[in-house]
């Protein structure tokens, strides 16, 4: 009898050991499928190259100010993987995202930022977040123009070759992971064309970026 209960007992504790790997691969496989809808989101409507570049990709190098002081390039880190962040000053999700950015493990991964606003605010962000990498001003979306993507918190991860391994929303901690550990948040969709709105002259952001930090605010 008591034989007969240590099998039962132990076939149980194996149907919900299971079941529980089961559950976390589908919650795993959710929230993966939500990181690609959440991008989705992001782009749409876009102008065709407004997407971010694809994996597989040459990153384009660029060289731009520090918040810390002197200039900072991509090439500075030729042979190592960075990863490049674009974040804009505003938005909410680029402020939540640097404590995890900072948890990074420098000899994993270089963390490049790459914020869109004036040098005094990025100063005093870089300050107030005690920040140890690299957090760079771009003017008028220059950079982001180049990796075609207006959309923020977005990062891209660069291999030692200096391709782009993978790219993606990076708003929580779990979407993070998603692009560090080279997944693709890829979506067949059609373009659409949207007219851009210019500012001092100049075609900075299409009418859709002004409401791409609410949208990224909702992607948890």
């Amino acid at each position: 009898m008591t034989m007969l209960v240590l099998i039962f007992c132990g076939l149980l504790l194996g149907a919900m050991l299971f079941l529980g790997f089961l559950l976390c691969g589908t919650l795993q496989a959710l929230a993966y499928l939500r990181w690609r809808l959440d991008q989705l989101e992001s782009t749409t409507p876009s102008r065709i190259g407004r997407n971010g570049l694809k994996p597989g990709k040459k990153a384009p190098d660029f060289t731009l100010p520090s918040a810390c002081g002197g200039e900072v390039a991509l090439s500075d880190f030729v042979g190592r993987k960075v990863l490049v962040v674009f974040t804009q000053t505003g938005c909410s999700p680029c402020h939540d995202i640097v404590p995890e950015l900072k948890a990074l493990d420098e000899r994993d991964v270089q963390v490049v930022v790459v914020n869109n606003g004036d040098m005094e605010s990025t100063q005093k962000w870089a300050e107030e977040a005690q920040a140890r990498f690299p957090m760079l001003v771009q003017e008028r979306f220059s950079v982001s123009r180049r990796y075609e993507v207006f959309a923020t918190p977005f990062a891209f991860l660069v291999d030692e070759k200096g391709l782009i391994a993978s790219q993606g929303i990076v708003s929580n901690k779990q979407y993070l992971g998603f692009v560090l550990s080279g997944r693709r948040a890829e979506l067949k969709k059609e373009h659409v064309e949207a007219e851009p709105i210019k500012t001092d002259g100049g075609p900075v952001e299409d009418s859709h970026h002004h409401s791409l930090s609410k949208e990224v605010v909702h992607a948890t």
